[in-house]
């Protein structure tokens, strides 16, 4: 009896330290699968959110591409590696997290820059208006290519407002001899009102959301250019500004403010003077806009002297809308 219980307790025992190994070797390997997993799930994160750093850079450097490694990122690396054109953007990361790696790809294409409508050389939306026209301004919806010479497409009107009282009260506002020279559509003085339902705060936070460059309120008194025909640029010029020496750029250009302008300044492409407040549009001397110059605010002043001239061009607006990059993207798909 004595002996069949000490077997009994031997065999106890021996379950007990067989059962212990096991549930030992069973709580280290699942150790391993937790640290493992989460080694897996951090890698992983590291180069999603690694391309999400990069989608950021891309926005506000819209000509990056190339290949840029050893990114710390959550206690981990990455390489990013970016091709293609802005149709078929092809972002790659690999990341490393203490020895373990997660590759993850990228097929994004760059949006189109939502442009405008342009229907007149210029066109006012406002509720209210007041004018001072001197000098020798022209104001002409005739189409013009960016050289001077004739455009191929149909005139647009000289002046667009969004009311028949605005478009009356502009025509019977300004002297003779300004209104022989607002050309365009139907002939001078070519002014007529273009009903328009476009939410000119949304448009302008779009522009603004993907400037190329940033001006801030003040007197430029030194010859500055905002973008070429070959790179033209998103200009956003943030609150009053004054541009003294004359300017040459192409693109848009944004004004949240009151704009003045003097010298033989020049731009093609769009000009966009938006404010919740009133608007100063002031322009001195010799200069030319060939595209489109757009007005929206609460109260619109034109002050004008000298030889200022506002010719309707296709063939800048199309330069702009075929050249401009936006800073939104589409991801078009996404795997690892």
């Amino acid at each position: 009896m004595g002996r069949a219980l000490l077997i009994i307790v031997i065999g106890v025992a021996a379950l007990l330290s067989i059962l212990k190994a096991n549930m030992s070797s069973n709580s280290s390997q699942e150790v391993d699968n937790s640290v493992n997993f989460f080694k897996k799930n951090q890698a992983r994160l590291v180069a999603n959110s690694g391309i999400e750093v990069y989608l950021e850079k891309l926005r506000r450097d819209k000509d990056l591409t190339g290949h840029f490694e050893d990114n710390s990122l959550m206690g981990g690396k990455y390489d990013i590696d970016i091709s293609g054109p802005d149709s078929a953007l092809q972002i790659v990361s690999n990341s490393t997290f203490y020895g373990t790696t997660h590759r993850s790809f990228v097929l994004a294409k760059r949006t189109p820059v939502k442009m405008p409508t342009i229907n007149s050389a210029m066109y006012i939306n406002s509720t209210g208006l007041n004018l001072n026209l001197n000098g020798n301004m022209k104001i002409d919806g005739n189409d013009h290519n960016t050289d001077g010479s004739p455009g191929p497409n149909p005139s647009v009107p000289g002046v667009g407002l969004d009311s028949p009282a605005d478009s009356a009260y502009f025509a019977n506002n300004i002297k003779s001899k300004i209104s022989n020279d607002i050309l365009g559509q139907g002939g001078a003085p070519s002014i007529r009102s273009i009903p328009d339902t476009t939410d000119w705060l949304a448009i302008t936070e779009a522009l603004i959301f993907a400037a190329d460059i940033t001006v801030p309120s003040g007197t430029y008194s030194s010859e500055v250019t905002f973008g070429t025909p070959s790179e033209p640029k998103i200009t956003y010029l943030n609150g009053d500004v004054h541009l003294s020496a004359g300017f040459e750029g192409d693109g848009i250009m944004i004004v949240n403010g009151n704009l003045e302008m003097d010298g033989n300044s020049k731009f093609r492409g769009i000009i966009l003077v938006y404010k919740n407040s009133s608007i100063e549009c002031n322009i001195e001397g010799s200069g030319g806009m060939y595209g489109g110059i757009i007005l929206a605010g609460t109260n619109v002043n034109i002050r004008s002297t000298g030889n200022s001239s506002f010719f309707y061009s296709s063939q800048a607006l199309a330069n702009a809308q075929a050249k401009l990059k936006s800073s939104r993207f589409e991801i078009v798909d996404w795997w690892e």
